[in-house]
């Protein structure tokens, strides 16, 4: 629980880096946020038995692909939800996740579905609602751009935490790490293309913090955490990335919810204390 804890805290560090970025666009970033994750992972499985050793687990290589694919989709989607429209909105939208877990991992993981997933999913969901406010995003904003590509990570973030799951006891956490960050730079590669130098290295320090300190080690602790937990349950305790999203906002860019944004956020807290009490012991 600790190791998914620090991974929600390291994803939510990732809208300051974003924010602080000058003239890109959010596939760009994704593109060189995804090629720094891979070299420093390129550095890692040069010390890890298994990552090069493909033979050892080639059978699991098209679910390898099927994460990578989610996660280049996730990071892509949700650079660019950061670009367009609030912390909170982006960072509570790609956590529906929660949602297509829980309906998935019974009939793709054959996971039982904790007692009290429904309620904690109800609690989630009206938090969400409370927080986002969608009555008032316009259609054809920016902003709708932004809940567009959040709502869409929030089916492809769910995937990652499926496909981790079906890989865990087969494959290392960082032969995962290094299989997916790999494959989302492929996938983002296509939007980097006639991209200035001249701004990558302005913007190379925030780039290398999202590609490690946001993005790398954070899938590496929750491909860690889905070892020994149920997506499920990971998935919950995920949604703290959106609690310290929110918070982030407020502090450091004045994005102050509404007093029904506050209960929203009270109410992702609570769904999160109820389902990892009843299922892994708290």
């Amino acid at each position: 629980m600790l190791l998914v804890a620090l991974g929600a805290l390291g994803f939510s560090s990732g809208i300051f880096f974003n924010r602080s970025i000058a003239m890109m666009t959010g596939p760009q970033i994704a593109f060189f946020r995804a090629l720094c994750g891979f070299s420093f992972f390129s550095l890692l499985a040069a010390r890890d038995p298994q990552a090069f050793h493909v033979r050892s687990y080639r059978s699991a290589i098209p679910w390898l692909i099927g994460l990578g694919v989610s996660v280049g989709a996730t990071a892509t989607l949700y650079m660019t939800s950061l670009r367009y429209t609030t912390a909170a909105t982006a960072v509570l939208l790609n956590n529906t996740a929660v949602i297509y877990v829980a309906l998935f991992s019974p009939w793709m993981l054959k996971e039982a579905r904790p007692r009290f997933t429904w309620v904690s999913l109800a609690l989630a969901l009206v938090g969400m609602t409370l927080i986002t406010d969608p009555a008032h995003i316009e259609v054809g904003s920016d902003s709708w751009v932004g809940v567009l590509t959040a709502l869409t990570t929030g089916v492809t973030y769910a995937f990652v935490m499926l496909f981790s799951r079906r890989l865990g006891g087969r494959v290392s956490g960082v032969t995962q790490s290094w299989w997916s960050i790999g494959i989302a730079a492929l996938i983002a590669a296509p939007f980097a293309v006639g991209t200035s130098w001249e701004l990558v290295r302005a913007n190379w320090y925030w780039l290398l913090a999202l590609g490690t300190l946001s993005l790398s080690i954070p899938y590496f602790l929750y491909f860690q955490g889905l070892k020994r937990l149920n997506a499920q349950v990971v998935s919950m305790i995920g949604l703290l990335e959106p609690v310290c999203g929110v918070l982030i906002g407020i502090f450091l860019f004045r994005e102050i919810p509404s007093a029904l944004g506050f209960v929203g956020i009270g109410l992702i807290f609570a769904s999160i204390v109820l389902i990892s009490w009843r299922n892994v012991g708290l």
